[in-house]
């Protein structure tokens, strides 16, 4: 077996890293750790925390894959993401620079791809994406996230800013959306998505909720699929573990639409983004599907 390759998944507040066998397309078993990271805590707070991951890891390996959320320049890997509270104090900062004085590598070891074409790169290459030629994904989370693969490339679909409703997509399709929408309803304050589910079992304005996001979630879709004809939609991302609120009622509204094309959960978990950021490394082109 060659020297596995180390993943890495940057998300607006964890990082997730594991040792991947890129030939037998395999995530490590014992390998992957996840720690969650303060966006807001300064420079060297949230490279501590990142060097600490990637260091207890990595074993022998060198050679790094890493899926980021938000603007980068990816070849020379300068952080372009200038948001307040999404690790704003690394804002212009080489990335390439930070991971591999973190191993004590070089900056060529260090390639660095979008998280969302990441997570697709990943299902393209070992999970449910695997064996289609043109496929969408969509991660769903505290943002929007979107990537399409056709024919061995995989690319950023932003999409994020696409039209919908009365604003765009991620006004209405993240867990902010969810959350506020939720108070607006009930006055209920819930903080995170663990609080909003404690309160299903009780309170029909949750089911209300989910119905709703369902339904922008479709609405997107169906422009998104009719716009690049895909063989097949991946859904997957940070809402992955609360897809019985509203996975069926979706696909059932994109049928509706008259639109056959199979609507499939993410397989791969948090591993998909793991394994899609080490595959950057594969040998021959990007995806072998």
């Amino acid at each position: 077996m060659s020297e596995p390759i180390i993943g890495v998944n940057i998300e607006d507040n964890h990082i997730s890293v594991g040792l991947v066998d890129i030939e037998t397309r395999k995530v490590l078993r014992n390998t992957v750790q996840r720690k969650r990271v303060d966006p807001t805590g300064s420079a060297d707070q949230i490279i501590t925390n990142w060097s600490k991951v990637l260091r207890d890891v990595a074993g022998n390996s060198k050679k790094i894959g890493i899926g980021l959320p938000g603007e980068c320049d990816y070849e020379s890997g300068i952080l372009l993401l200038n948001e307040p509270g999404r690790y704003h104090s690394l804002y212009k900062s080489n990335l390439k620079n930070i991971f591999s004085t973190a191993l004590g590598t070089t900056p060529s070891d260090v390639k660095i791809i979008n998280d969302a074409a990441c997570f697709l790169q990943g299902e393209v290459f070992a999970g449910a994406g695997r064996g289609f030629k043109r496929s969408l994904g969509v991660t769903l989370g505290v943002g929007l996230g979107s990537a399409k693969y056709n024919n061995g490339v995989v690319e950023d679909a932003d999409l994020h800013d696409a039209p919908l409703f009365d604003g765009i997509a991620e006004d209405y399709i993240s867990i902010r959306w969810l959350l506020s929408r939720f108070k607006d309803l009930t006055g209920i304050d819930a903080k995170d998505l663990s609080e909003l589910k404690q309160h299903a079992a009780t309170n029909n304005y949750v089911a209300q909720v989910f119905d709703e996001f369902s339904t922008s979630i479709s609405q997107f879709l169906t422009t998104f699929i009719r716009q690049n004809n895909p063989e097949v939609v991946v859904i997957g991302g940070f809402m992955e573990t609360y897809n019985r609120f509203f996975f069926d009622n979706l696909t059932r509204k994109i049928a509706a639409q008259g639109i056959k094309t199979p609507i499939l959960r993410a397989i791969l978990g948090e591993q998909a983004s793991i394994m899609g950021a080490a595959s950057a490394w594969y040998d021959a082109s990007p995806i072998h599907a």
